[in-house]
């Protein structure tokens, strides 16, 4: 058994991992807030929550992973002021302001979040409940902080006194006299403070559920304190999410949650950073987002992106480029299939190589150094073929790349006919490179890969197959 180190945002530092239950863990991800499309920016944290799951089978735990759909209650700003989310996508694509319509709203988002994930080959997790069947569960939660004095009302709704949590803010040692939490709290005169948020909202109008204090609907952080503890129990063991959610959200889960029952709410807190643009954060406020069909459109393929954010520890910033993608993403993912595609199949995971990923994993998920440890049994002429590719596929259930899937399609592409109609393209191209007819070869490649194949020039010649890696595995 190999020690599991991963850097808690709660203690600002790497911690080793220990599970509350022996070899079970409960895991809960912030998941999308479905009015939109998810943007590649947002992928990246379930790419990461996949990688932490896999890593922690592969240890050999039991991982209950549990993400929620917020489908009422995220207003446009974190900080309980703005528009619902949910009622902009209404307002958006003309539909009515009935709770019916906003469900119907978050159910076609949420079919295709669900198809991004699997897209990437991310593992579904056990639970994904939506915040509109857990209403119940948010009203016993503020019902218990209001009889403990902690919650209080104004006009526009119930909201935590922050004030009676002395430890409000140790999530990331936000600064509560600084820039970094004043500039993400709503100013509103009513409330005792500042940083205080909303438990509970008015509301009036189709759009809401009765509860003690008058028809509306819960607030986004009390979601989440009541859907992780239904089907995790309190505490349970990791909470992850972006570097956006540490100086509100988190912080306010955990100071209600606390407040409320009295024990920690999770024991380790792990955060992505962002995907940033030339302009800055990737987001759809912004309106510089892009979506995984998008990449699609473009022919770059969901594991090569996949592959793309692998290369990075997660806790790293990264700048997106379609052709990084393309000329790393991409194109390593189809050489690496081809490759694999020549091995045989009867070996044995070698098991240095093995203890040398474990290692790197189990060190803040560095699939960085995971990745490169597949090139380099791949040059190591000590290990059998046979052995580097059963290694290799056994990497890959942390990397999570499909690469079994895709050397078994490279190997039947590789001896499968070309058709005569490519074949010709081919001779002719040939013709037109030894003519040194430049133009004319490329308008015949484009010829050739619209038919779906690829054509590589090599010192011997020529070699076509048709396109290893799909649009979406």
């Amino acid at each position: 058994m190999m020690v599991i180190k991963l850097f808690n945002t709660l203690s600002g530092k790497k911690e080793e991992f220990n599970s509350i239950t022996p070899k079970k863990v409960g895991i809960y991800n912030c998941g999308p807030t479905v009015y939109n499309f998810a943007h590649i920016g947002n992928l990246r944290a379930y790419v990461f929550a996949d990688v932490l799951r896999r890593t922690l089978e592969y240890n050999g735990y039991e991982v209950n992973q549990v993400m929620n759909i917020t489908d009422i209650g995220h207003l446009s700003s974190d900080a309980d002021d703005g528009e619902d989310k949910m009622t902009k996508a209404l307002k958006r694509e003309g539909k009515p302001m009935t709770l019916t319509a906003m469900r119907e709203v978050a159910d076609f988002y949420t079919e295709k979040f669900v198809a991004d994930l699997k897209a990437l080959n991310i593992k579904l997790p056990k639970e994904m409940p939506s915040a509109s069947d857990n209403i119940e569960e948010d009203i016993e939660i503020i019902k218990i902080l209001e009889e403990k004095g902690i919650a209080y009302k104004i006009s526009d709704g119930l909201y935590f006194d922050t004030a009676q949590f002395a430890d409000y803010g140790k999530l990331g040692n936000v600064n509560l006299n600084g820039q970094e939490s004043g500039a993400r709290v709503a100013v509103n005169s009513e409330k005792r403070n500042p940083r205080d948020f909303a438990l509970w909202k008015f509301a009036s109008g189709e759009i809401g559920w009765q509860s003690p204090w008058g028809k509306g609907f819960p607030g986004w952080h009390i979601e989440c304190s009541a859907m992780s503890r239904k089907f995790l129990g309190q505490p349970f063991d990791i909470h992850t999410g972006g570097i956006d959610h540490i100086a509100v959200h988190h912080n306010n889960e955990i100071a209600q949650s606390e407040s409320a029952f009295g024990v920690p709410l999770a024991n380790y807190w792990l955060h992505n950073e962002f995907v940033n643009v030339s302009s800055g954060k990737m987001a759809k406020s912004a309106e510089n987002f892009l979506t995984l069909g998008k990449l699609v459109e473009q022919d770059l393929p969901p594991l090569a992106y996949r592959y793309f954010l692998l290369l990075a520890n997660y806790r790293t910033p990264i700048v997106f480029h379609g052709d990084i993608i393309e000329k790393i993403g991409k194109v390593s993912l189809e050489r690496l299939s081809k490759i694999l595609a020549e091995l045989p199949t009867d070996g044995s995971v070698n098991k240095d190589y093995a203890r040398q990923f474990l290692e790197a994993i189990n060190n803040d998920l560095n699939t960085a150094e995971g990745l490169a440890l597949v090139y380099k049994i791949l040059d190591d002429g000590a290990v059998s073929p046979a052995d580097k590719l059963a290694t290799i596929i056994d990497f890959d259930r942390v990397l999570g790349l499909g690469l079994e899937q895709s050397r078994g399609e490279a190997f039947r592409l590789a001896t499968a006919k070309i058709p005569d109609e490519v074949q010709k393209l081919v001779t002719l191209r040939e013709n037109a490179r030894e003519g040194k007819d430049w133009k004319k070869s490329d308008e015949l490649r484009d010829k050739i890969k619209a038919l779906g194949y690829e054509i590589n020039d090599t010192d011997s010649g020529a070699t076509v197959q048709k396109k290893i890696i799909k649009a979406s595995p």
